[in-house]
C-alpha cells in the first residue's frame, strides 16, 4: 500500500511530467511554425506569383552559382504576339497565354532544370540534367506548345533561342544569356516573316 506522503509525491512527478511534456510541444511547435514561416517567406520571395516558376532573384542568384565548366543548356524564351493578344482582349488573355506557356515549359523541362520568370513575357530555362537529350526535350516542348488551346485562343507561339556548355569555353552568364536572346530574336524574326504578322510583343 502506498502511504499518503508516496501518492502525493506521485501526483506531483505526474504534474512536473505534464508539463515538461506540454513545454516540449510548445518548443517543437515554435520550431516547426518558424521552419514553415522561414520556408514559406523562401518560396514567396523566390517565386512568380502569376506562374508559379522562379522569379528573376532566383535566377539572379542561381546564375551568380552557375559552374560554366560544368554540363548545361540555357535557353531564352519569349511569347510571340503577347501585346496584340492585351491590346486585343485585355491583360486577361495576356496572362492564360504566359500562364500556358509557363505550363507546357514545365511539363517539356521541369524533370532537367529550372524555369525562370524573368520579365513580362520573357522566361529562361537553365537544363542540368540531360544535356544531351536537349533536341529530344525541345522536340515535347514543341509539341506541347503545338497541342495547346485556351479559353481565349486556340493556339500560343513562343521563340526560343538555346546556347549549350559544349559549343565553346564562356567567360560570364552575360555572355551566354547575350548569345541565347540573339538567337530567340532570329527565331522571332523567323517567326512574324513566316506568319505575316507584324512584329508587336
Amino acid at each position: 500500500m502506498f502511504s499518503q506522503n508516496n501518492i502525493v509525491a506521485i501526483l506531483i512527478v505526474g504534474i512536473y511530467l505534464t508539463l515538461a511534456s506540454c513545454l516540449l510541444v510548445l518548443m517543437l511547435s515554435r520550431v516547426l511554425k518558424e521552419k514553415y514561416e522561414k520556408e514559406k517567406y523562401m518560396y514567396t520571395s523566390n517565386t512568380d506569383g502569376l506562374t508559379k516558376c522562379f522569379n528573376r532573384r532566383a535566377y539572379d542568384t542561381d546564375m551568380e552559382k552557375l559552374d560554366l565548366n560544368t554540363e548545361w543548356a540555357y535557353i531564352a524564351l519569349d511569347l510571340n504576339g503577347l501585346k496584340q493578344a492585351n491590346d486585343s482582349l485585355g491583360h486577361s488573355a495576356g496572362d492564360e497565354l504566359i500562364c500556358a506557356a509557363s505550363n507546357c515549359m514545365k511539363f517539356a523541362f521541369a524533370s532537367y532544370g529550372k524555369i525562370y520568370r524573368i520579365g513580362g513575357d520573357e522566361f529562361v530555362v537553365l537544363i542540368q540534367e540531360s544535356v544531351s537529350n536537349i533536341d529530344s526535350i525541345l522536340q515535347v516542348f514543341d509539341v506541347t506548345i503545338h497541342d495547346w488551346h485556351g479559353k481565349y485562343f486556340n493556339s500560343i507561339s513562343v521563340s526560343y533561342g538555346v546556347v549549350k556548355s559544349s559549343e565553346q569555353d564562356f567567360d560570364s552568364v552575360q555572355e551566354i544569356s547575350k548569345l541565347a536572346d540573339e538567337r530567340m530574336y532570329q527565331n522571332k524574326k523567323d517567326y512574324y516573316t513566316t506568319s505575316c504578322n507584324d512584329r508587336r510583343r
